[in-house]
């Protein structure tokens, strides 16, 4: 999905659409039980942080011995983040709660990886 979102297929119009859907499952969502400010920042951080990652490993030369661990460490790390924070949620409402954080983590994403490509026209 992130090769997809990172690539020239993926236009603008398309960014924009999934930002705003992903806003919208947000906002009613949260109509039933909101995300706490805390759990928000951390999520909203974990999808930048998944952005900072994927740039980072494309720095990292194909020859490097390093390639292939840094790989599985940009895999394994957000994964583990997340796994983490859907089981700091409280139970009532665990799934509604997990899908604002799932929303939170995208708009993190989208916010570090649509700035590089803006035009400031």
């Amino acid at each position: 999905m992130l090769e997809f979102w990172y690539s020239d297929k993926c236009t603008r119009q398309i960014k924009l659409i999934i930002c705003i859907a992903t806003c919208v499952i947000i906002y009613l969502c949260s109509a039933v039980q909101q995300l706490s400010v805390l759990l928000t920042g951390i999520s909203l951080a974990m999808g930048m942080g998944l952005h900072v990652l994927r740039a980072l490993s494309l720095k990292i030369s194909e020859d490097n011995p390093y390639k292939e661990g840094f790989a599985i460490l940009t895999f394994v790390m957000p994964l583990m983040a997340f796994i983490t924070l859907i089981s700091a949620l409280p139970t009532e409402h665990k799934i509604i709660l997990a899908m604002q954080a799932i929303g939170f983590v995208a708009i993190g994403l989208f916010i570090l990886s649509t700035f590089p490509k803006r035009r400031w026209d």
